[in-house]
């Protein structure tokens, strides 16, 4: 692992092993329409990617404000959202979002690198957050969608 051109933060991409015998795609809602949120292309272009391979309908945008224009456009029953973006970040993009549609709440998954920040800890905390820490495996993304997925139902 090391970083990329550019970045500080080194980058980890871990395939699951799938095996004959394993299911790692939730069957709740296998053509969910996904609203992904990074500000890095690189892991943005992975987990894009990877969801597409799950047959989910994937929206990737860097930001918190390109990710408002497309939610006011559609509606996402899975919402990724990194917490550390420009112009608007993950919890601005939160609240902006559940003011106007305020089902959506239950439908965010965090992803961070900064889990120890006591700001960030404190707003995890307070709307019961999904949160995925970078770097993490893919078999974690997909556990941490049917959790989602399992509280909406």
């Amino acid at each position: 692992m090391r970083p990329q051109p550019g970045t500080s933060q080194p980058v980890e991409i871990v395939i699951p092993d799938n095996d004959a015998g394993s299911k790692t795609m939730p069957e709740e809602r296998p053509t969910a329409r996904v609203l992904l949120l990074e500000d890095r292309d690189d892991l943005r272009s992975v987990l894009d990617d990877y969801l597409a391979s799950r047959s989910y309908q994937v929206t990737s945008v860097r930001s918190g404000v390109e990710g408002l224009r497309e939610i006011m456009k559609n509606r996402f029953e899975l919402i990724i959202c990194d917490m550390m973006m420009p112009q608007m970040g993950g919890e601005m993009f939160y609240w902006a979002v559940t003011r106007v549609r305020r089902a959506a709440a239950q439908k965010f998954i965090f992803v961070t690198g900064h889990q120890n920040t006591p700001a960030i800890a404190f707003f995890f905390e307070r709307v019961k957050a999904t949160v995925l820490v970078k770097p993490f495996k893919l078999a974690a993304l997909d556990s941490a969608i049917k959790d989602v997925f399992r509280k909406m139902a």
